[in-house]
């Protein structure tokens, strides 16, 4: 049985999601994640799960809105990119399979400045280390979505993010590990 790792943001707290369709397909999931929080939260649980990370056939991590949210201003950039930063090369030092997942962020209250700097930031890291990649932001940006999903201006649907895990299940040995 593969292990799975989650770290992330609300995206993957949800019960009837991301989870749910990893398990669907036989998956084990540990779900480390932890609503309303940034990077800095995963990070944190890197270090504070060290044993359990080192069991994982994949890593899946996501820390955008809420990196986003936290970060909400051009002066507060520098500590969110240190932060994301960080968290990155962590990542890269466990040399496992690493599933980067980049959710929407459909706020309108958002600083649009900081959202882009911040989404670059973590599409720069995810090639710079050979992480995989699944930007579904960046999806419905070119799908023009983002009216789909506004229904609360936070989560996507339970059963695309089941949909999500169960493709990933289904792909596990396809995801490639951090380049050398």
């Amino acid at each position: 049985m593969e292990n799975v790792v989650l770290l992330g943001e609300s995206h993957f707290a949800f019960k009837n999601g991301i989870t749910q369709g990893l398990k669907n397909k036989g998956i084990n999931v540990i779900n480390l994640s932890l609503g309303g929080t940034a990077a800095l939260q995963n990070l944190y649980e890197l270090k504070r799960n060290d044993q359990i990370l080192k069991n994982a056939d994949l890593i899946i991590s996501g820390s955008n809105t809420h990196d986003i949210a936290q970060y909400n201003s051009l002066e507060s950039f520098p500590k969110s990119y240190q932060v994301i930063n960080w968290l990155y090369k962590e990542l890269y030092f466990l040399n496992k399979k690493v599933l980067c997942f980049i959710a929407p962020t459909p706020q309108k209250w958002l600083d649009q400045q900081c959202l882009k700097l911040v989404y670059t930031l973590h599409k720069k890291l995810i090639k710079k280390y050979s992480f995989n990649i699944i930007d579904l932001n960046g999806y419905y940006l070119e799908k023009n979505l983002y009216d789909f999903i506004r229904r609360d201006e936070t989560h996507d649907f339970d059963f695309i993010m089941r949909e999500i895990g169960e493709k990933i299940a289904n792909n596990i040995e396809n995801f490639s590990f951090p380049k050398k």
